[in-house]
Order: C-alpha cells, then sequence, then structure tokens
C-alpha cells in the first residue's frame, strides 16, 4: 500500500510507517469488516465491493479498526444488543454481560482517532458498536429503534463525522467538493 501505513495485525491493531506519498489524503477510520477482515461476530465480514474500497484509497488514507476485538471480543462471538441506554447495558443473546468490553473498544477507537488525526469515520450500520442510525431494540428479535452504536456515540462526543457503509456515496461527495 502507497497511503503511507501498512496494516499489520486487526487485534493488536499495529502499523508500520512507510515513506509519504506525495499526495496528502484525509484520514479515514473504516470498520475493519468492510474492508474484508472476518471480525464478525459470526466470524465473516461485510465487506465493500472492490470497487467501492479502491475510490475510497484514492483520497482518503484508510485505517481500519473494530471496537469489538480491541474490546476483547472473540471472533466469533455470541450476538449481542445494547438492552438501556441509561444506565448503558450490552448483554449477549446468553443474557451474560458485555458492557465493559463495548466501552473498552469505544475508549480505545477514539484514541487511536486522536493520535492519527482521523476526523472522519465509515462504520457499519446497525451494529451495537459502529452504527449511527439504528440498532438493534435488545430482544434480539431483528428489530431495529433509532440509536447509535457505543463506539460511534463515543467518535462523536469528539467532533468526528461519522457516516456508514449506506451512505458512502457521500464521502465521494466530500472528496469531490474539497480543492
Amino acid at each position: 500500500m502507497t497511503n503511507g501505513y501498512i496494516y499489520k495485525d486487526v487485534k493488536r491493531q499495529e502499523y508500520r510507517l512507510l515513506p509519504n506519498s506525495k499526495n496528502i489524503k484525509t484520514p479515514l477510520l473504516i470498520s475493519s469488516c468492510l474492508l474484508g477482515h472476518n471480525v464478525k461476530y459470526d466470524g465473516t465480514n461485510n465487506c465493500l465491493d472492490l470497487k467501492t474500497i479502491e475510490k475510497l484509497k484514492e483520497k482518503y488514507l484508510l485505517f481500519d479498526f473494530c471496537p469489538e476485538v480491541v474490546g476483547g471480543l472473540p471472533t466469533p462471538r455470541i450476538p449481542c444488543e445494547i438492552i438501556s441506554q441509561n444506565p448503558l447495558r450490552v448483554i449477549d443473546k446468553n443474557g451474560d454481560e458485555k458492557t465493559s468490553n463495548f466501552i473498552i473498544g469505544a475508549k480505545k477507537t477514539a484514541e487511536f482517532c486522536k493520535s492519527k488525526g482521523i476526523k472522519i469515520a465509515l462504520m457499519k450500520a446497525n451494529s451495537p458498536s459502529c452504527s449511527n442510525k439504528f440498532i438493534y431494540d435488545g430482544t434480539f428479535t431483528s428489530r431495529k429503534v433509532k440509536g447509535y452504536g457505543i463506539t460511534v456515540d463515543k467518535l462523536s462526543e469528539n467532533n468526528i463525522i461519522i457516516k456508514n457503509e449506506k451512505e458512502v456515496e457521500s464521502l465521494y461527495q466530500r472528496i469531490e467538493n474539497k480543492c
């Protein structure tokens, strides 16, 4: 990759600096599953099509991150949902408490963004960590309600612009409207 960084390990989030390219790119945080890393709860991914990824790489410096993995959850894992916002509570489908994993993942993601100067993120829709519009309602019945994932909430507190994979076209517009 010639974007300035090479990704080495999803779980450790290690990067190795390479010589800068002549074109300065805007850093973009992207959910690891959207780039094809098998970090989704069921051990699969939500990979964007190659054309979309290549178009993003033209103008953005991509940094992939999975808040749930860095928060200590295994892959695969039992599906989790937010069952309460106040107080915040996340459980898996078996009823086991997972709130602390999601909080740790959110904090580590925000710290990572700060360290890399990231102000825009492309996150996975409907995720209890990454969603910026809807989340599952906590009943494990596939019913969605308006709401934000825990990581998105933390990133928003840090003034990071959040988009999901269904809004990727708006990122292209940001590219074209920029001098």
